[in-house]
């Protein structure tokens, strides 16, 4: 079996497990939970192989050999997110572990809710609050009121999920088997060369093609085969089922609340929706089982709900179930491009590719996610709320060491192990870094917003909605920002506060829907303008939910 990556067994990789007990006894009968504890037993026994030490631990059991050791006070009472981080921070400080895992759906170990930063009105992303794991992968205390405590991880996570129960279900009935055949995976795979993955099954709705190929190009080196078209090229398609068995996904569809169909559209706004992938055609469909990469810009694309019945699996958990690796995507309604790559293309595009160039999925997702605020400011632009939902509501479902590509070194053990501790150190002080240059957004008078109309009509916001009419942007429905965005005046006095200088400038949204046929197949739309305290358009961007 490889052992990647390659450290001896004296200096192992640490990796940091940890559930809620009373929630699976909650949840699974006896027998179940034998059945689940076996196998992690085993997922431990093939990790040590490998070099990596598992810590499995259930936080609110005081009779918990880590917790005991590590004199730690179990959860008690109702297992918060917030009771929980409180643990893992501990455990963290002293076992320093490389990867943390969240062993459970959000019914054992529960997602923070926080504030969306693109609730804008009522009729639009009307997701309230968002799903998130962030704080759980930032050592920054967590803080409800200030986002900037979570927006930005730095630590390396997944989350192992099983089935949510249906509301109301007490029965402990739950089906051990979606722990069961995940670990398997989790135990059993092999790191792969590169070119294993240059066959990709990569999938685009028809209205996003433009910014579907930009993901190509930005993913892929060299760029593969310009995606699959949804329509005609859907999974129940001969070209769609062909690809199906490629070991890398990478789908820019179109997703909805508890539903088990990615969706595809054309040009037309008014065209009804094609299903571009379905959880039932999935697990009929062969594919390359145990060394699959999944990764999707749909909205709810990592959402897991409880099934109506067997041909309606949540797509991410089929896809785990069936063997693949991880999978990557969203809590909520996800901000993409159409003509331009946006928001959670980014991060699709750029994890798949640091997989394909041997990191570790968890690695992979986690410098995503950071260098995603990176890449705006070092181009001097600012992370507006929609990226800003994007980096909190993406989560990896999967062992975060898993390594699909081959990463093992030509040189000593040694230097493994120092290059991983750098990597680590590095990228700790790479999140607490954009954590201090998040922007501030405060709100303008009713004398400044009602001078949006000639932002509105400049040539630079026109130009950039020319081609979305169906969209009805309408410029009465806008909401203004003053944006202050701190930086240093140098790198030698990035944390002295009194040479901290900003950037100052207004932040103008206008936003539309078009609707494709009901309630779910509404797809929503935003013109940003930025400006300068004088209104005067400095850059435009547009981006639309998938």
């Amino acid at each position: 079996m490889p052992t990647d990556p390659l450290t001896p067994q004296n200096d192992q990789s640490v990796k940091l497990s940890v559930t809620v007990k009373s929630q699976l006894e909650r949840k699974y009968n006896d027998a179940a939970l034998e059945k689940i504890r076996a196998e992690i037993g085993r997922w431990k026994k093939a990790d040590a192989d490998r070099g990596i030490r598992t810590v499995h631990v259930e936080v609110d059991n005081s009779e918990d050999e880590t917790m005991k050791e590590q004199v730690l006070e179990p959860v008690s009472g109702d297992a918060t997110p917030e009771k929980i981080k409180q643990v893992i921070d501990l455990l963290w400080d002293k076992l320093t572990p490389d990867y943390l895992v969240l062993f459970g759906g959000h019914d054992i170990i529960p997602m923070f809710e926080v504030t969306n930063p693109t609730y804008l009105w009522e009729d639009e992303d009307n997701d309230k609050t968002v799903l998130t794991d962030n704080p759980y992968a930032s050592s920054a205390p967590f803080s409800k009121d200030d986002e900037n405590s979570y927006q930005v991880p730095d630590r390396v996570i997944g989350r192992i999920p099983d089935m949510v129960s249906a509301a109301g279900d007490n029965g402990r009935n739950g089906d051990p088997e979606w722990f069961v055949e995940y670990l398997k995976t989790a135990r059993n795979w092999e790191s792969k060369s590169k070119s294993f993955y240059k066959e990709h099954y990569v999938i685009c709705t028809g209205d996003a093609k433009e910014a579907g190929m930009q993901c190509v190009y930005k993913a892929f080196e060299p760029p593969t085969l310009p995606p699959l078209i949804c329509p005609p090229d859907s999974d129940d398609s001969a070209r769609g089922r062909q690809q199906l068995s490629a070991p890398l996904h990478m789908i820019k569809c179109h997703g909805n609340k508890n539903d088990a169909t990615f969706w595809g559209f054309e040009d037309e706004s008014k065209d009804k929706p094609h299903a571009a992938i379905t959880s039932a055609t999935l697990r009929q469909l062969p594919y390359s089982e145990g060394s699959t990469v999944v990764a999707a810009m749909c909205c709810y694309g990592a959402q897991i709900f409880s099934p109506k019945d067997a041909d309606t699996w949540p797509l991410a958990s089929t896809y785990l179930r069936k063997g693949a690796l991880g999978f990557v995507g969203s809590t909520m309604k996800a901000w993409v491009g159409l003509e331009d790559m946006s928001a959670a293309d980014w991060i699709v595009a750029d994890y798949l590719r640091r997989v394909l160039e041997g990191a570790s999925i968890g690695r992979a997702f986690l410098e995503s996610k950071q260098d995603n605020p990176g890449y705006h400011y070092t181009r001097g632009h600012v992370l507006g709320p929609e990226e800003k939902k994007t980096v909190i509501e993406y989560i990896l479902l999967g062992d975060p060491s898993i390594h699909p590509v081959s990463s093992v070194p030509d040189c000593a053990n040694e230097l493994a192990i120092q290059e991983r501790r750098q990597r680590r150190v590095a990228r700790a002080l790479i999140g607490a870094g954009m954590r201090n240059l998040l922007p501030t957004r405060y709100n303008v008078t009713a004398e400044e917003k009602d001078k949006a109309t000639e932002v509105f009509t400049s040539k630079l916001a026109q130009d950039a909605i020319k081609n979305l009419k169906g969209f009805n942007i309408r410029p009465t429905a806008v909401r203004v920002h003053r944006l202050d965005t701190r930086f240093p005046e140098s790198p030698e006095t990035a944390r002295d506060r009194s040479a901290v200088k900003s950037r100052q400038s207004l932040e103008f949204y206008w936003h539309g829907k078009r609707d494709r046929g009901g309630e779910q197949d509404k797809q929503l739309c935003l013109l940003k303008v930025e400006t300068d305290l004088q209104r005067r358009p400095w850059r435009a961007s547009v981006l639309c939910t998938s």
